[in-house]
């Protein structure tokens, strides 16, 4: 690869990274319209490089191509959600078992501390510090349990459901529960045990399914939509 080449390469996952955050977060929200040009000028590159990380988002299903050649941010479909979620419980039942025995007592340790730093932020009423922990969580076992080619699915997959789910975070009761789920979950890591862990994940993920089938029953008034 050619020095001009490589920094092409890095200003496409720049601009794929900026866009990535941009949607989970709702920067972009469901159903708004991306202008290569704004978020050329806005990002601080070319148009090549947002085209470029457009294509790679339209393939992971967070954005959408439209009749006229333009994109727009992804609003899941209940079956998308479903097929989603089926196809997460399958991944996370494999990795999360995978995990439990390959798990380092530091590592079960770490599990154990962001599901209990989960609770605390959920008492405090801090979205964004949850968020964080769940993602922490979720690498730990992902690490963990070693295998990147499953891993980078289940990341891509869990993002299509999660940016719903956290964006609910702001008004669910379910905050609290659902820490209380992880602590739950990591618990039966820690003890290697299989049956558990399946049981765990499965109510855990049809629990975060039932939430954002409600979020998305309301989506044309919460969610809204802008151009950009």
């Amino acid at each position: 690869m050619t020095v001009e080449q490589d920094e092409a390469a890095s200003l496409g996952d720049d601009a794929y990274t900026w866009l990535v955050t941009a949607i989970t977060t709702f920067q972009l929200p469901a159903n708004a319209q991306l202008s290569e040009n704004r978020l050329a000028q806005e990002i601080g590159v070319s148009r090549t490089p947002i085209r470029e990380a457009l294509r790679r988002l339209e393939t992971e299903g967070l954005v959408r191509r439209g009749d006229n050649n333009r994109f727009t941010v992804s609003l899941l479909t209940t079956k998308e959600l479903n097929d989603a979620c089926d196809l997460l419980i399958l991944l996370d039942t494999y990795m999360f078992t995978r995990a439990s025995n390959a798990m380092s007592p530091d590592d079960s340790r770490a599990l154990e501390d962001l599901a209990q730093d989960m609770i605390d932020a959920a008492k405090q009423g801090d979205a964004d510090a949850w968020v964080q922990a769940d993602t922490s969580f979720h690498e730990v076992i992902l690490r963990a349990a070693d295998n990147p080619t499953v891993a980078d699915i289940a990341r891509v997959t869990r993002r299509r459901i999660q940016r719903f789910w956290n964006r609910s975070l702001e008004t669910s009761t379910r905050l609290t529960t659902c820490s209380q789920e992880h602590r739950e979950i990591a618990g039966a890591v820690a003890r290697g045990e299989g049956d558990e862990v399946e049981a765990a994940v499965t109510d855990h993920i049809n629990h975060m399914r039932s939430s954002v089938e409600t979020i998305l029953q309301v989506a044309g008034s919460v969610l809204g939509a802008t151009s950009r």
